[in-house]
C-alpha cells in the first residue's frame, strides 16, 4: 500500500500528465487561433481559410482518434479520485478548486467549441458566421488554456505544502525519539 506522501506524488504525477497531454492538444491549435484572435486580418489573408480546412479536416478524424481526450480525461479524473479518497482539508481545497477548473474548461469546450464546429462543418463558404464562430473557439481554447494553468499551479502548489508538511512532521518524529 502507497503511503499518503507516495499517494499524493502519484496523483500530482495523473494530474500533471492529463494536463499537459491537454495543452498539447490546444496548443497545436495556437497556429491557427493566434491569427483568428490577436493578428491583423489584412496581414494574414488567408488566416481564416486555413483555419477553416483545420478544424473541418480536425472534425473528419477517424473515431478512434476522437476517443483519445476522453482517455486523457479519465487519466486525470483517477488522480482527482485519488486526492479525494484521502480526505484532507489540502485536498478538498486544491483538488476542490482544481475540478472546479476543469469543469469549467469541460463547460468553455461544450458550449463554445463544439458548437463552433457545427457551424464551421456544416458549411463551405467564409461566411460572417464562420468566421465569428472561429474566434470562438480561438478564444475557448484560450480560456480553456489558463483553467488548465490554474489547474497545474494548484497541483504544484499542494504537492510543495504536503511535502513540506511531511518534513516538519518528520523532523518534529526525530526530535521526539532524540529526546527521548
Amino acid at each position: 500500500m502507497l503511503s499518503p506522501e507516495q499517494m499524493q506524488t502519484v496523483k500530482v504525477a495523473l494530474i500533471l500528465c492529463s494536463c499537459f497531454f491537454a495543452y498539447g492538444t490546444y496548443w497545436s491549435d495556437w497556429a491557427f487561433d493566434y491569427y483568428l484572435l490577436w493578428a491583423n486580418p489584412a496581414d494574414h489573408p488567408n488566416a481564416v481559410s486555413r483555419a477553416i480546412l483545420y478544424y473541418t479536416t480536425q472534425t473528419q478524424a477517424p473515431d478512434i482518434l476522437k476517443y483519445i481526450p476522453f482517455v486523457n480525461l479519465i487519466i486525470g479524473a483517477i488522480g482527482f479520485s485519488a486526492g479525494l479518497a484521502h480526505f484532507t482539508e489540502g485536498n478538498i481545497l486544491f483538488d476542490g478548486a482544481s475540478l472546479v477548473l476543469m469543469l469549467f474548461g469541460l463547460s468553455t469546450h461544450a458550449t463554445s467549441v463544439r458548437p463552433g464546429l457545427e457551424v464551421i462543418v456544416s458549411t463551405t463558404e467564409e461566411t460572417e458566421e464562420v468566421v465569428s464562430s472561429l474566434k470562438n473557439i480561438a478564444a475557448a481554447h484560450f480560456i480553456i488554456v489558463l483553467a488548465i494553468t490554474g489547474i497545474i499551479g494548484l497541483q504544484i502548489a499542494h504537492y510543495f505544502v504536503m511535502k513540506k508538511t511531511a518534513q516538519a512532521e518528520q523532523r518534529e518524529v526525530d526530535a521526539n525519539k532524540k529526546s527521548n
